[in-house]
């Protein structure tokens, strides 16, 4: 992987999609349900504090240039403490991917093929995800290079047809929100969309080929993905209303059922489907290169690639228990998640910026003695 070469235009379309990847679907319901008919006023506020973050990691990428995350944990923590804190993210990320798979199964059993066990939804998906890490992280932004356009093209196809059905009253009244909840909201959206950059795209930086036009291509993309959800989280209130849309667990494939233009074209939730599908599998994807890439650093492997098979399938397995029943799955969402998320995307980052500095001051201080 260290002679693959990433173009700059290969990373932001990764970016983008992994901004708005599991996000896309449900997000919608979590986040209108603290804030209301205000919820695109917290989207907006991530977007800012996103693109904070998003310049944050790229001025790690900047000043470790040509290292990985996982060298940069050994170089700033030292060899014991930064190959336990890489293996901390590797579990971590392993964990996610569990989680991601249940997502996908969770969604083809109550909402496409009930009648299909949710054992096979698992393995099916995890067996394109290894095929996908065997053949390399450059075949897969190629596929994403691929796939792009048509996802583009089918996100402003599902939001133009849904105009008809917008109310801007629903909108109404504007401001209502309290500092709390809207405080809540905006940690949840920066949780899922802007943070989990650091564990999917940050990885590989060092693998573009020019790292200045990297940082450009990181800071668009995930303003692009922001946009994306705010147009997102507005057309969920402005058709089915706020208190709709927090009932709904699938609020954007609810939205795309009321399509109907003539009484001829309608029903096609499915463009909403594809849509989650591809750019869930390429966070997936990004998800689980970053845990066997981690496992392989910390057992000091030279083919990262052998683990695909294993990873794979204590993921597959996970994914079945990994979320015993909602409950579960909403107390995990709401008081483990977002703790964890700050703490990897905010905390985690600035301890190796203040390490970093004050070893570099400890250096200076020695070389004036």
């Amino acid at each position: 992987m260290g002679t693959d070469q990433i173009s700059p235009r290969q990373f932001m379309i990764i970016v983008i999609i992994a901004s708005f990847g599991t996000a896309i679907l449900v997000i919608s319901a979590a986040v209108v349900a603290e804030s209301k008919q205000d919820a695109w006023m917290a989207q907006l506020a991530s977007n800012g504090i996103g693109v904070v973050l998003t310049w944050l990691y790229m001025y790690i990428a900047k000043k470790f240039s040509k290292r990985s995350i996982f060298e940069i944990n050994d170089n700033v923590f030292g060899n014991w403490l930064g190959k336990f804190i890489t293996l901390f993210l590797a579990l971590l990320t392993l964990i996610l991917c569990s989680q991601v798979v249940f997502y996908v199964g969770n969604f083809m059993i109550t909402q496409i093929m009930p009648t299909t066990p949710i054992q096979a939804i698992h393995i099916v998906f995890m067996l394109v995800i290894i095929m996908g890490a065997k053949l390399g992280m450059v075949v897969l932004l190629r596929t994403a290079e691929i796939f792009f356009p048509w996802i583009l093209l089918l996100f402003i196809f599902f939001i133009f047809f849904s105009i008809p059905n917008m109310e801007v009253n629903r909108l109404l009244p504007i401001g209502e929100v309290t500092p709390l909840p809207f405080a809540r909201t905006i940690l949840r959206i920066i949780s899922y969309t802007f943070i989990p950059l650091l564990l999917t795209v940050s990885p590989l930086l060092h693998n573009v080929s020019n790292l200045q036009q990297a940082m450009k291509a990181y800071l668009l993309g995930g303003i692009t993905g922001g946009i994306i959800m705010l147009i997102v989280v507005i057309s969920c209130v402005l058709v089915l209303g706020a208190s709709n849309t927090a009932m709904q667990v699938f609020p954007t494939y609810a939205m795309a059922q009321r399509i109907s233009i003539g009484n001829f074209l309608q029903r096609i939730e499915v463009i909403v489907a594809f849509l989650w599908l591809v750019s869930i599998y390429f966070k997936l994807s990004l998800y689980f290169h970053t845990t066997i890439k981690g496992i392989a650093h910390v057992l000091h492997l030279r083919d990262y690639k052998m683990l695909c098979f294993p990873i794979g399938l204590i993921i597959t397995v996970l994914s079945l228990v990994v979320y015993p029943n909602k409950a579960y799955e909403e107390k995990w969402d709401n008081l483990t998640f977002i703790p964890l998320a700050l703490l990897i995307g905010i905390v985690y980052p600035l301890l190796i910026l203040l390490i970093s500095w004050m070893r570099k001051s400890s250096i200076r201080g020695k070389s004036h003695d």
